[in-house]
């Protein structure tokens, strides 16, 4: 039988972590796809940002977060509100139903994450992120 290689093992151990993470996944909550969760959890990260801040963080141009922002505005997630100190510019904040469904995807993310961790003993833990955090380049 043929040894597998580890970075073989490595890409079934991501196909594993990808299915794991997609099983009720976060983005279903309020029917959102994951650029709308993404752009969502940056606003309520960031509440009362404007479209090209959010642009940058996101690594996308302006005109798509706007188009993101009206579809988001459109299911009642998302406020825009007059910048105070500009009244040119408008600033974004998530509806109370946005914030609920922020803090609801969360939520489950965090207890996804807990579970997988709890299947190792805390120093396990501890050394498996170290090595993650080593073996995964810096977008930087």
């Amino acid at each position: 039988m043929k040894k597998m290689t580890n970075s073989k093992r490595m890409e079934l151990i991501l196909a594993r972590l990808r299915s794991y993470w997609e099983t009720e996944d976060p983005r279903r909550v309020g029917g959102l796809t994951e650029s709308q969760l993404s752009l969502l959890l940056s606003l309520s990260e960031h509440p009362g940002c404007r479209v090209q801040d959010t642009a940058k963080r996101l690594d996308l141009t302006a005109p798509t977060i706007s188009i993101g922002v009206r579809r988001l505005e459109k299911m009642g997630l998302v406020q825009r509100d007059a910048d105070p100190d500009d009244q040119r510019a408008v600033c974004l904040y998530l509806s109370p139903q946005g914030r609920k469904i922020a803090s609801k995807a969360r939520s489950l993310r965090a207890a996804k994450l807990e579970t997988m961790l709890s299947a190792l003993a805390v120093d396990e833990q501890a050394a498996l992120l170290e090595m993650l955090e080593r073996a995964i380049p810096n977008p930087d």
